[in-house]
């Protein structure tokens, strides 16, 4: 079976003198078990704006995410490394509104390409000694496949 690339890479968007106004972010992955969105409906002014909360896992892309934290001074939500598996990244990702039902909509295993901006959520005080961490509100998403997880067993008949 051929391996699935991942892709993450990011651009600054600036202003006429040269400041950054934010940062494009785009990244392809599979959304893992500990991934799939969760769905909150008490947002907005009348507390009736949905968002969806997920996180996309990004493999073997260390060095290019690894270069963007550095520059925005962030992390991001789970990185680890392992000589069988690579690098494995995990960052959080944010919809709104209609954005937020396709989201919810995604399952374990889907492969999906992300685009939005990045943002730097606030160190929480439980932890003030880290870094804070960045997370991509979506602008665009696409389904591009299914890594479906299947048991050794579900070919199996029961016995009567």
């Amino acid at each position: 079976m051929a391996r699935q690339k991942d892709y993450f890479s990011f651009e600054s968007i600036r202003d006429r003198e040269g400041n950054v106004v934010c940062y494009h972010v785009t990244m392809i992955g599979t959304i893992e078990a500990d991934g799939v969105a969760r769905m909150r409906t008490d947002f907005g002014a009348d507390e009736n704006q949905r968002m969806a909360f997920g996180r996309l896992t990004v493999c073997g892309l260390d060095k290019k995410i690894k270069v963007f934290t550095d520059q925005l001074n962030c992390r991001i939500y789970y990185h680890s490394y392992s000589e069988e598996n690579g690098a494995v990244d995990i960052i959080s990702f944010s919809a709104k509104d209609w954005r937020a039902d396709e989201v919810y909509a995604l399952q374990e295993g889907d492969r999906v390409l992300i685009e939005g901006r990045a943002y730097i959520r606030p160190v929480s005080e439980k932890y003030p000694d880290r870094l804070p961490e960045v997370s991509v509100t979506m602008t665009g998403m696409f389904l591009l496949g299914h890594k479906r997880f299947h048991s050794m067993n579900s070919g199996l008949v029961p016995q009567k």
